[in-house]
């Protein structure tokens, strides 16, 4: 090695030796002087309220924890209805569906699964705006996937940015606007069981003014008996730039459902006929109707490093919903109830040099209130009969959050934050006629919670990551309030605790060459996890705070280039892909008096993904793809009755071409080819040990999707 490094520091010497210096070479060609170019280009618009997908691409590199970036296109090459549709292959993010179409369950890291149709746990937000209720539920529904652009995935501590409380982090949803959607497009796609969806959307920009507005409408006869439903949706957004660093954005959401529910099954009735319904389903009429509002408004501003965001929102929503009831049960009947909920954003980022470092400060408040009035009734064959419940819900929320990001070296940063939270739930019983007398009650709550960081650039396009964290999470009103044990019984108040834990994490994330990656690990110190929970004789208890349990997992996504014929001079070429994620949850209670160190129900212990698909320079693309359960998990705390294992294979193909200054997109997608019978969700409980446990729901048979859209 040292004889070579000399033979070649030799080659340069003698190459030097043997130049003259440039000074003393007489050029033999005049001087040539050309005419003067001048270059001109036109910046591309763009809004300051809804960021690019470049802009959340790029801040990767500041983010130290797990982050997703997905964008529609995935999704639009096939039926494009649901979160499923849109999220799919996002590593860590586990979605339940009980009717092929309704997301009733959203978790990231475990939190939240114990939610039953209104996600608990996941922070949802449109650009950067809260969605969620006061006391941080959602309806996802309220979302149509067709009107964004991307949606940003932030898993645990990373969501800290936003103010997010809980475990599992928040989803981040930015709309098309005026700037980047189509003029005009329609699309419509129908399939299996009667499934019909249509939209038409326009979009502009005149001069400082931008607008985009889409109308979509969906409809279901269902896979399941008495699962039919029709959802029509309007989301429109309005821009106008009062400067280039200065612009302002309305928000407009209605919607409307009317959706009939089959129920849950046991499992030998999954097995045998998974198209059936609970039997008491169509006698009592179990289904949900609402009708929702949303109105918002958010200013931006961004200069020299600086950007200001604020946005203040409002929503309204009266909903209807027939659940099970007997006279010596009560439990929900027919709920009535109208809730009305409003809030502030304001978000701070500032960018410069501090100790001749680059550092990033944040600084953030989001208060938020609910109130929702409640009326239930006996379900009398589907009719409304006499009061069982009523009562007025008040939540309020209040984060303030800090987050500074110092560089100490051009690579290197620490990330350090602190959070100050504000919790009140107040309920007011308005029917005391029933042996609980009047069970009005309130709690408040305070808590503080830090967080500390660093990230690591390997490289331009890839880093590595490790963070400490305090998440907690206060109880909703579902997990409080609850009909009593004793026949007649109304709505009583248990009060609980928030869920607090402690979590590590480390990764890393990037591209090289042919292969992208994203992969986090982490484990998490849960105490007083919310949990619907039996003691021990078996007595349902409703939600509890358990003392001890822990959460830890692996959230690892793949992608790889396997052939791609695209030259640097000629943008056309051939491409085929693959691309593959992995998470696996392993949840536990922790020395817990009744169970142990069981697994935590309800969650699949490992997830597969994979898509594979070939795209062809005339606009041609066709692949399989396939979702994986690969191991049965349990679905009750006491760990004596679980769920199979299940791969779903499903096939894509479709054909993008130019039709004049139009574009045309066909697509054709099928879904479970091999007609698995599978449960898409649970509800777990106590004690499974009995086998008329009616907790599965059935997921989609065999189905066949097809649509075209046309853009000008």
């Amino acid at each position: 090695m040292v004889l070579v490094l000399g033979q070649f520091l030799a080659a340069i010497t003698f190459a030097q030796s043997t130049n003259p210096p440039a000074a003393t070479i007489k050029s033999t060609n005049g001087v040539t002087i050309l005419p003067p170019v001048t270059v001109t280009g036109r910046a591309i618009p763009g809004s300051l309220t809804s960021p690019s997908i470049a802009k959340a691409k790029a801040q990767k590199k500041a983010i130290p924890g797990g982050y997703t970036v997905k964008t529609t296109d995935e999704m639009n090459q096939g039926r494009a209805s649901n979160f499923q549709d849109l999220l799919q292959g996002v590593p860590g993010l586990f979605m339940q569906s009980e009717n092929g179409m309704e997301i009733s369950k959203v978790s990231i890291r475990g939190s939240g699964i114990e939610s039953d149709d209104e996600p608990l746990g996941v922070e949802f937000l449109l650009d950067g705006i809260s969605f969620g209720q006061g006391d941080g539920e959602t309806i996802i529904e309220d979302f149509d996937v067709n009107t964004l652009k991307y949606a940003e995935v932030y898993r645990g501590a990373a969501a800290f940015k936003y103010g997010a409380l809980t475990m599992g982090g928040a989803i981040n949803l930015i709309p098309l606007t005026g700037y980047d959607a189509d003029p005009f497009q329609i699309r419509l796609e129908g399939g299996s069981y009667g499934f019909i969806r249509g939209q038409v959307s326009s979009a502009g920009v005149d001069g400082k003014f931008d607008y985009y507005v889409s109308l979509s409408g969906r409809s279901r006869d269902g896979y399941r008996d008495h699962s039919r439903e029709n959802t029509e949706l309007l989301f429109a957004d309005f821009g106008y730039k009062i400067s280039d660093q200065l612009e302002n954005r309305f928000y407009l959401t209605t919607d409307q459902t009317d959706r009939q529910l089959s129920g849950g099954l046991t499992q030998a009735q999954m097995q045998s006929n998974p198209k059936q319904a609970d039997p008491l389903a169509e006698p009592l009429d179990y289904n949900k109707q609402w009708y929702y509002l949303r109105l918002a408004d958010k200013i931006s501003y961004q200069n020299n490093g600086h950007e200001l965001d604020a946005s203040v929102y409002w929503w309204h929503r009266e909903l209807k919903e027939k659940g099970f009831f007997d006279p010596t049960d009560y439990e929900q009947g027919i709920q009535v109830y109208h809730a009305n909920d409003g809030g502030i954003n304001l978000n701070s980022v500032t960018r410069n040099l501090l100790f001749g470092q680059r550092n990033i400060l944040t600084f953030g408040l989001m208060p938020a209130f609910e109130t929702e009035q409640d009326h239930n009734y006996a379900n009398l064959g589907g009719a409304e009969g006499y009061t069982i419940a009523k009562d007025l819900e008040l939540s309020v929320n209040v984060p303030i959050y800090a987050e500074n990001q110092h560089y100490l070296t051009d690579k290197l940063s620490l990330l350090t934050g602190i959070q100050a939270m504000y919790v009140l739930r107040h309920f007011y019983d308005q029917f005391r006629d029933s042996p609980v007398g009047d069970a009005s009650q309130g709690q408040n709550f305070f808590s503080l919670n830090p967080k500390i960081g660093l990230l690591y650039e390997l490289t331009d396009h890839s880093q590595a990551f490790i963070n400490f964290s305090r998440s907690w999470q206060p109880p909703s009103f579902d997990n409080m309030v609850g009909f009593g044990d004793d026949a007649g019984d109304s709505l009583v108040y248990n009060p609980l605790q928030p869920q607090r834990a402690w979590t590590v994490e480390l990764g890393t994330r990037g591209n090289s060459g042919r292969f992208d990656w994203d992969l986090a690990l982490y484990h998490s110190w849960v105490h007083d996890e919310l949990q619907d929970l039996y003691n021990s004789s078996g007595v349902d208890q409703g939600d509890v705070n358990v003392a001890r349990s822990y959460h830890q997992g692996v959230e690892a996504g793949l992608g790889v280039e396997l052939w791609n014929s695209k030259k640097v001079s000629d943008e056309t070429g051939q491409r085929l892909s693959f691309n593959q994620t992995y998470t696996f949850n392993d949840f536990h209670f922790d020395h817990d008096p009744v169970y142990g160190n069981n697994r935590l129900a309800a969650i699949p212990l490992h997830v597969y993904e994979a898509d594979l698909m070939y795209q062809a320079p005339c606009g041609f693309y066709a692949g399989p793809n396939v979702q994986c359960n690969l191991t049965r998990y349990p679905v009750d705390q006491q760990n004596t009755l679980y769920a199979g294992a299940y791969v779903l294979l499903g096939f894509k193909t479709g054909y993008d071409f130019n039709w004049g200054k139009s574009k045309v997109s066909i697509f054709v997608e099928a879904k479970n080819l091999t007609d698995q019978r599978y449960a898409a969700s649970v509800d777990p409980i106590g004690d499974g040990s009995s086998t008329d446990s009616q907790i599965f729901h059935p997921g989609d048979g065999r189905s066949f999707y097809g649509g075209i859209s046309y853009r000008w």
